[in-house]
């Protein structure tokens, strides 16, 4: 689903003025403590809420709101995000991040149409964002829109020309499309890029599989297993084709 939270805003900031100084205090602390990765995510989330309630500064309120959005969306619990995100949203209208997150959460949920208006959204706020448009393009391939996901890889793809992650996923839409010839070029660019992949592996060799050619199709899934031994995509291609491993 590509990166879920990039960037912060500073720790400096304003607090209303009836709050006082020791309270300002609080909340900068609350924010480092909403911030630290070192933290566990219980931990964290209770600073974030806490902070959300000790400050009216709509800068920082929105931060902590995406902050607690994100670290809810990695224990699983989407839909609650998907409300952080939204308080984070009415508090900052600016935030690509924050549009990007929630499209991620509602992809994750199965509403392929919310995301991808979230999607839309954040590369209007942000349109030299290689994730956006390749996160879009997975909400397309989730709704069967081949094409739309392949025009939206191809963006990220020249947006971040070092990154084998859009060329893997449009190889994936064009072989959905039935046009392995071509996704096994996207697989041969992705492999160059990121040659330790099993993914990229076993995919080229799924396709070289479909085209009928069995020893290119055997030799990537022993190599997807060279990669990674645990592979079982990989195991049960070289067992179908007769390798016979266990």
């Amino acid at each position: 689903m590509g990166r879920l939270f990039d960037g912060a805003l500073a720790a400096c900031f304003l607090v209303a003025a009836a709050t006082g100084a020791a309270l300002a205090q609080t909340a900068a602390e609350l924010l480092d403590a909403c911030r630290d990765e070192s933290q566990s995510a219980p931990q964290r989330i209770g600073a974030c809420t806490r902070l959300v309630e000790a400050t009216q500064d709509s800068a920082v309120r929105a931060e902590a709101f995406l902050q607690r959005g994100v670290l809810r969306e990695m224990g699983g619990e989407s839909e609650t995000a998907v409300t952080d995100y939204g308080e984070a949203i009415k508090l900052d209208p600016t935030s690509a991040l924050a549009r990007f997150n929630r499209g991620n959460a509602y992809d994750q949920l199965g509403k392929h149409d919310l995301a991808i208006t979230d999607y839309s959204e954040a590369i209007k706020l942000d349109p030299k964002e290689a994730d956006y448009y390749n996160n879009r393009g997975q909400a397309y391939d989730h709704k069967g829109q081949h094409d739309l996901a392949i025009a939206d890889y191809t963006a990220a793809s020249r947006l971040d020309a070092r990154s084998a992650r859009p060329l893997y996923n449009r190889g994936l839409s064009y072989a959905n499309k039935g046009d392995y010839q071509r996704a096994i070029t996207d697989f041969d660019q992705a492999i160059r890029l990121s040659p330790d992949d099993a993914d990229l592996y076993v995919a080229r060799g799924a396709a070289h599989e479909e085209l009928g050619n069995e020893s290119a199709a055997k030799a990537d899934y022993i190599k997807a297993l060279e990669v990674d031994p645990d592979s079982e995509d990989a195991r049960e291609g070289v067992n179908r084709l007769g390798g016979v491993m266990r």
